[in-house]
């Protein structure tokens, strides 16, 4: 029997773009790449608050490029599909992660930021992934597993800082929406990544581990780290200086790893024999 489809609430009708407070943090303080950096630190507070808008939009331009890559995987699985259900729940993924998508759009044409193109260097790294890295195989769903829940748990941590900083009201809103639908995500992949990796040889499991280790140390430094054109966006002279500062900070490191410590702890417990830096701590 199939399953009824979810009740679609559109953001785009939910959310009042024109509302956007640029007086306010996007992202809390604690949040920032460069946390707890003492030069970062004694800047002026409107400075800081103005980096915060600019690592808010790296991580809305980080979402508009892996959901894109998502919905494209998606829509091929729903279309090759033959089960009803199943169509259904994957359909039901990909006008959700449009609905962020499109979400995001409208934060970055009110905010007056152009919209990027994703780095070269990640894209001909997806393509490639894309001719190796069967749609529905365990490994195709284990790094599923780590795209959706990084950036959900950065949006948790926007959500939490809240009561540290005065927060736009708009950006909350949309972490809500955004993280009330990849928990559903979330959960989805993290049923089919157990099943296809139960249903892969330990010795392939072997094989293909150092991919998926090698994955999560490229994507937590692309989705983590804005790279130095946003630092100059946001007003700070010598930009890969800061750069460098959030590269080499303690403090963001250690956040790093906690963000994506349930992640590997769950690979780990499906069976991925995982050997990574950031689990390290």
């Amino acid at each position: 029997m199939q399953t009824p489809a979810r009740r679609y609430d559109d953001p785009l009708a939910r959310l009042d773009f024109a509302a956007l407070d640029r007086e306010c943090w996007w992202m809390p303080p604690g949040a920032l790449a460069l946390a707890g950096v003492p030069a970062f630190e004694a800047l002026p507070l409107a400075l800081r608050r103005r980096v915060s808008h600019v690592e808010y939009i790296h991580l809305l331009h980080a979402g508009l490029w892996l959901e894109s890559v998502f919905i494209a995987r998606m829509a091929g699985l729903a279309q090759r599909s033959e089960d009803p259900a199943t169509r259904a729940q994957l359909l039901e993924l990909v006008r959700e992660e449009a609905g962020h998508s499109l979400m995001f759009v409208e934060l970055l044409a009110q905010g007056g930021f152009p919209l990027q193109p994703a780095p070269k260097a990640a894209i001909a790294l997806v393509e490639h992934a894309g001719r190796i890295v069967p749609s529905g195989s365990a490994l195709f769903w284990a790094l599923v597993v780590l795209g959706e829940e990084l950036p959900d748990r950065l949006n948790r941590l926007v959500q939490r800082g809240v009561e540290d900083a005065t927060l736009s009201a708009l950006v909350y809103r949309m972490s809500r929406i955004h993280t009330r639908d990849e928990a559903a995500h979330a959960a989805y992949a993290r049923g089919r990544c157990t099943e296809a990796t139960a249903a892969c040889p330990p010795m392939l499991r072997a094989l293909l581990a150092p991919s998926i280790s090698l994955g999560v140390a490229l994507y937590a430094r692309y989705v983590c780290y804005p790279p130095a054109s946003l630092y100059a966006r946001a007003g700070l002279d010598d930009a890969r200086r800061w750069r460098g500062l959030a590269l080499a900070n303690p403090v963001r490191r250690r956040q790093v790893t906690l963000l994506l410590r349930p992640t590997l702890e769950f690979l780990r417990r499906c069976g991925w024999p995982l050997r990574s830096r950031w689990a390290e701590g």
